[in-house]
Protein backbone atom coordinates (compact mmCIF):
# COMPACT_ATOMS: atom_id res chain seq x y z
CA UNK A 1 0.00 0.00 0.00
CA UNK A 2 1.19 3.63 -0.97
CA UNK A 3 1.61 6.26 1.23
CA UNK A 4 -1.20 8.11 -0.70
CA UNK A 5 -3.26 5.04 -0.30
CA UNK A 6 -3.04 5.01 3.52
CA UNK A 7 -3.80 8.57 4.10
CA UNK A 8 -6.40 8.08 1.70
CA UNK A 9 -7.87 5.11 3.68
CA UNK A 10 -7.21 7.25 7.09
CA UNK A 11 -9.48 10.00 5.66
CA UNK A 12 -11.88 7.65 4.82
CA UNK A 13 -12.48 6.18 8.18
CA UNK A 14 -12.05 9.47 9.92
CA UNK A 15 -14.98 10.67 7.78
CA UNK A 16 -17.04 7.66 8.64
CA UNK A 17 -16.80 8.30 12.07
CA UNK A 18 -17.36 11.83 12.02
CA UNK A 19 -20.98 10.87 10.04
CA UNK A 20 -21.55 7.82 12.18
CA UNK A 21 -21.97 5.64 8.92
CA UNK A 22 -21.02 1.92 8.22
CA UNK A 23 -18.76 1.39 5.38
CA UNK A 24 -20.57 1.95 2.16
CA UNK A 25 -20.22 0.02 -1.10
CA UNK A 26 -18.44 1.66 -3.55
CA UNK A 27 -20.41 -0.40 -6.79
CA UNK A 28 -23.43 1.50 -7.29
CA UNK A 29 -22.72 3.34 -10.44
CA UNK A 30 -21.80 -0.04 -11.81
CA UNK A 31 -25.24 -1.59 -10.80
CA UNK A 32 -27.15 1.70 -12.40
CA UNK A 33 -24.89 1.50 -15.32
CA UNK A 34 -25.41 -1.73 -16.30
CA UNK A 35 -29.03 -1.98 -14.96
CA UNK A 36 -30.00 1.13 -17.36
CA UNK A 37 -27.97 -0.18 -20.15
CA UNK A 38 -29.65 -3.64 -20.35
CA UNK A 39 -32.97 -2.10 -19.65
CA UNK A 40 -32.37 -0.37 -23.09
CA UNK A 41 -30.58 -3.02 -25.18
CA UNK A 42 -33.67 -5.96 -24.00
CA UNK A 43 -36.52 -3.33 -24.89
CA UNK A 44 -35.01 -2.60 -28.31
CA UNK A 45 -34.88 -5.84 -28.67
CA UNK A 46 -38.10 -6.46 -27.94
CA UNK A 47 -39.21 -3.27 -30.30
CA UNK A 48 -37.40 -5.42 -32.93
CA UNK A 49 -39.34 -8.98 -32.28
CA UNK A 50 -42.86 -6.99 -32.35
CA UNK A 51 -42.02 -4.90 -35.31
CA UNK A 52 -41.53 -1.49 -33.59
CA UNK A 53 -38.12 -1.43 -35.12
CA UNK A 54 -37.19 -1.85 -38.99
CA UNK A 55 -35.91 -5.12 -39.27
CA UNK A 56 -33.43 -4.75 -42.13
CA UNK A 57 -32.44 -8.03 -43.04
CA UNK A 58 -31.47 -8.75 -39.19
CA UNK A 59 -28.62 -6.16 -38.91
CA UNK A 60 -31.11 -4.16 -36.49
CA UNK A 61 -29.54 -6.89 -33.94
CA UNK A 62 -26.10 -6.31 -34.64
CA UNK A 63 -26.44 -2.37 -34.48
CA UNK A 64 -28.50 -2.89 -31.18
CA UNK A 65 -26.12 -5.45 -29.82
CA UNK A 66 -22.81 -4.30 -31.17
CA UNK A 67 -23.77 -0.26 -29.97
CA UNK A 68 -24.28 -2.30 -26.34
CA UNK A 69 -21.05 -3.28 -26.66
CA UNK A 70 -19.45 -0.43 -27.38
CA UNK A 71 -21.27 1.23 -24.13
CA UNK A 72 -20.23 -1.00 -22.06
CA UNK A 73 -16.60 -0.74 -22.92
CA UNK A 74 -16.29 2.70 -23.23
CA UNK A 75 -18.72 2.73 -19.75
CA UNK A 76 -16.28 0.62 -17.88
CA UNK A 77 -13.69 2.40 -18.30
CA UNK A 78 -15.72 5.56 -16.88
CA UNK A 79 -16.87 3.97 -14.14
CA UNK A 80 -12.93 2.79 -13.35
CA UNK A 81 -11.62 6.17 -13.47
CA UNK A 82 -14.49 7.37 -11.37
CA UNK A 83 -14.24 4.65 -8.43
CA UNK A 84 -10.70 4.47 -8.11
CA UNK A 85 -10.28 8.14 -7.02
CA UNK A 86 -12.99 7.31 -4.38
CA UNK A 87 -12.01 6.87 -0.45
CA UNK A 88 -12.28 3.51 0.91
CA UNK A 89 -11.52 1.46 -1.85
CA UNK A 90 -9.01 -1.04 0.81
CA UNK A 91 -12.69 -2.01 2.51
CA UNK A 92 -12.73 -5.40 3.26
CA UNK A 93 -16.88 -4.80 2.10
CA UNK A 94 -15.46 -2.92 -1.03
CA UNK A 95 -12.42 -6.11 -1.67
CA UNK A 96 -15.38 -8.20 -1.84
CA UNK A 97 -18.12 -6.41 -4.02
CA UNK A 98 -15.21 -6.21 -6.55
CA UNK A 99 -14.24 -9.33 -6.33
CA UNK A 100 -17.83 -11.00 -6.63
CA UNK A 101 -19.00 -9.06 -9.06
CA UNK A 102 -16.10 -9.55 -11.21
CA UNK A 103 -16.29 -13.53 -10.90
CA UNK A 104 -20.29 -12.52 -11.92
CA UNK A 105 -18.50 -10.78 -15.09
CA UNK A 106 -16.58 -13.39 -16.08
CA UNK A 107 -19.43 -16.15 -15.57
CA UNK A 108 -21.54 -14.16 -17.79
CA UNK A 109 -19.18 -13.80 -20.48
CA UNK A 110 -18.44 -17.31 -20.49
CA UNK A 111 -22.64 -18.05 -20.94
CA UNK A 112 -22.86 -15.03 -23.59
CA UNK A 113 -20.42 -16.93 -25.59
CA UNK A 114 -21.60 -20.34 -25.37
CA UNK A 115 -24.70 -19.43 -26.37
CA UNK A 116 -23.62 -17.69 -29.18
CA UNK A 117 -21.68 -20.17 -30.45
CA UNK A 118 -24.53 -22.47 -30.05
CA UNK A 119 -26.55 -20.62 -32.11
CA UNK A 120 -24.11 -20.18 -34.76
CA UNK A 121 -23.20 -24.01 -34.77
CA UNK A 122 -26.98 -25.13 -34.69
CA UNK A 123 -28.56 -22.42 -36.60
CA UNK A 124 -31.10 -21.73 -33.78
CA UNK A 125 -31.86 -18.52 -32.82
CA UNK A 126 -33.16 -19.08 -29.43
CA UNK A 127 -30.11 -20.17 -28.70
CA UNK A 128 -29.68 -16.90 -26.93
CA UNK A 129 -32.47 -16.91 -24.84
CA UNK A 130 -30.89 -19.06 -22.36
CA UNK A 131 -28.96 -15.87 -21.04
CA UNK A 132 -31.70 -14.42 -19.22
CA UNK A 133 -32.33 -17.19 -16.93
CA UNK A 134 -28.89 -17.60 -15.68
CA UNK A 135 -27.65 -13.90 -15.90
CA UNK A 136 -30.17 -12.99 -13.21
CA UNK A 137 -29.81 -16.30 -11.28
CA UNK A 138 -25.68 -14.99 -11.18
CA UNK A 139 -26.97 -11.10 -10.24
CA UNK A 140 -29.28 -12.34 -7.43
CA UNK A 141 -25.91 -15.03 -6.23
CA UNK A 142 -23.77 -11.72 -6.39
CA UNK A 143 -26.35 -9.55 -4.66
CA UNK A 144 -26.97 -12.19 -1.72
CA UNK A 145 -22.88 -13.09 -1.48
CA UNK A 146 -22.05 -8.87 -1.54
CA UNK A 147 -25.16 -8.14 1.49
CA UNK A 148 -23.70 -10.88 3.50
CA UNK A 149 -20.03 -10.31 3.17
CA UNK A 150 -20.18 -6.60 3.59
CA UNK A 151 -23.09 -6.05 6.24
CA UNK A 152 -25.56 -4.22 3.46
CA UNK A 153 -28.28 -6.65 4.34
CA UNK A 154 -30.98 -4.66 2.91
CA UNK A 155 -29.59 -6.10 -0.94
CA UNK A 156 -30.50 -9.55 0.21
CA UNK A 157 -34.49 -8.27 -0.96
CA UNK A 158 -32.70 -7.62 -4.07
CA UNK A 159 -31.24 -10.80 -4.19
CA UNK A 160 -34.55 -12.59 -3.83
CA UNK A 161 -36.29 -10.40 -6.18
CA UNK A 162 -33.63 -11.51 -9.24
CA UNK A 163 -33.71 -15.31 -8.24
CA UNK A 164 -37.97 -14.42 -9.18
CA UNK A 165 -37.11 -13.02 -12.17
CA UNK A 166 -35.05 -15.62 -13.19
CA UNK A 167 -37.36 -18.25 -12.30
CA UNK A 168 -40.12 -16.10 -14.61
CA UNK A 169 -37.53 -15.76 -17.49
CA UNK A 170 -36.54 -19.48 -17.51
CA UNK A 171 -39.93 -20.60 -17.57
CA UNK A 172 -40.60 -18.04 -20.73
CA UNK A 173 -37.49 -17.97 -21.99
CA UNK A 174 -38.32 -18.15 -25.56
CA UNK A 175 -41.47 -15.37 -25.74
CA UNK A 176 -41.25 -11.99 -26.72
CA UNK A 177 -42.19 -9.91 -24.50
CA UNK A 178 -39.70 -12.17 -21.60
CA UNK A 179 -37.59 -9.41 -23.11
CA UNK A 180 -39.06 -6.72 -21.61
CA UNK A 181 -40.22 -8.19 -18.89
CA UNK A 182 -35.81 -8.55 -18.35
CA UNK A 183 -36.04 -4.90 -19.44
CA UNK A 184 -37.94 -4.31 -16.22
CA UNK A 185 -36.17 -6.80 -14.12
CA UNK A 186 -32.27 -5.14 -14.99
CA UNK A 187 -33.95 -1.87 -13.53
CA UNK A 188 -35.37 -3.71 -10.39
CA UNK A 189 -32.23 -5.75 -9.28
CA UNK A 190 -29.84 -3.56 -11.01
CA UNK A 191 -30.45 0.04 -11.39
CA UNK A 192 -32.81 0.37 -7.95
CA UNK A 193 -29.92 -1.34 -5.66
CA UNK A 194 -27.47 0.98 -7.13
CA UNK A 195 -29.18 3.89 -6.88
CA UNK A 196 -29.85 3.53 -3.24
CA UNK A 197 -25.84 2.50 -2.76
CA UNK A 198 -24.77 6.10 -4.32
CA UNK A 199 -26.69 7.55 -1.92
CA UNK A 200 -24.62 6.09 0.52
CA UNK A 201 -21.61 6.60 -1.27
CA UNK A 202 -18.70 8.41 1.28
CA UNK A 203 -18.52 12.27 0.89
CA UNK A 204 -15.30 13.54 -1.17
CA UNK A 205 -12.25 13.53 0.91
CA UNK A 206 -9.62 16.67 -0.07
Amino acid sequence: MTREELLQDVAYVRALAEEGRQAPLLGGSYLVFWGVLNAIAFTAHWAILTGYLPYLDGMIFAIVWGGYGLVAALGMLALRARTDVKPGLNAVGTRAERAAWGGAGLALIAIVVGSLARMLMTDDPTAPNAIFGAAFAIYGATLFGVATLSGQTWMRGFAWLSFGVTLTLCLFANADWAYLYAAIGSLLVLAWPGALLLKREPAAIV
